[in-house]
């Protein structure tokens, strides 16, 4: 065979399974604490997502606990996306620490292992001064974190702090604003709910709006959705026949 042909033919050939194996075992090994810290941030992204099919070994804790302190906050998203996934319990105190982080994408995944992770109590004057954080996504899983929490909606510490919050302007907000009042079961909501259906700027939030009232079935809820049928969009006279069918 002559030469060239012979190094195209060595170039282009398969290669054997063990070899791709071991550079498969090489690019997923164990790492040690010393050698994930010398990896530039994207490689530790990189491991971190790894550790997310694989579980945690070796010095895997030690990692997850040096990621979530790093100085780079996609390292330290990465990690509490993996504390998250695998629901390691014991960096949510960590996790708590977190939500008082300038970088509003470190608050709001730490607020979604809370979510996931965390019913104490001592968490929810923290709950509360998030209701004012100036990312909406934050803003957003704070009322639905607050709804985990039973003694809240029994004791209704912070029923006047999601009551005054009426006022938010980001739709996906507004709804867990609605969605927690309700949840709260507290009668003295509903005339500031009813309120707000006539101040509306948008037919999807009056939409929302009249979604919670027809869950609360009082007879002014019903009165308030029944008027709606006659309104002249659409959209309203449709979803307010449709919730006055299902609810009343």
């Amino acid at each position: 065979m002559p030469l060239a042909l012979l190094a195209l033919t060595l170039l282009f050939a398969p290669k054997c399974k063990s070899a791709i194996e071991k550079t498969e075992q090489e690019k997923h090994k164990s790492l040690s604490v010393e050698e994930f810290t010398r990896l530039n941030w994207q490689a530790q992204v990189e491991y971190l997502e790894h550790l997310k099919g694989v579980g945690l070994k070796d010095d895997d804790d030690a990692i997850v606990l040096t990621a979530l302190t790093d100085d780079d906050s996609a390292v330290v998203v990465s990690a509490l996306q993996l504390v998250d996934v695998l629901e390691l319990k014991k960096y949510v105190t960590l996790a708590k620490t977190l939500l008082t982080s300038q970088d509003p994408i470190i608050r709001w995944r730490a607020l979604l292992v809370i979510e996931k992770l965390y019913r104490e109590d001592d968490i929810l004057p923290q709950l509360a001064r998030l209701t004012n954080d100036p990312e909406w996504m934050v803003r957003e899983a704070t009322y639905r974190t607050l709804r985990l929490f039973k003694t809240e909606r029994e004791r209704k510490t912070y029923f006047y702090t999601v009551l005054f919050k009426l006022s938010e302007t980001n739709p996906q907000v507004i709804v867990e604003i609605y969605r927690t009042l309700v949840w709260y079961g507290d009668e003295s909501a509903w005339p500031y709910m009813m309120k707000r259906s006539y101040h509306c700027k948008t037919a999807s939030e009056l939409v929302l709006v009249m979604r919670e009232l027809a869950r609360i079935k009082t007879r002014d809820a019903q009165v308030r959705i029944k008027t709606l049928t006659r309104s002249q969009s659409a959209l309203i006279r449709e979803e307010a026949k449709s919730l006055l069918s299902e609810y009343f």
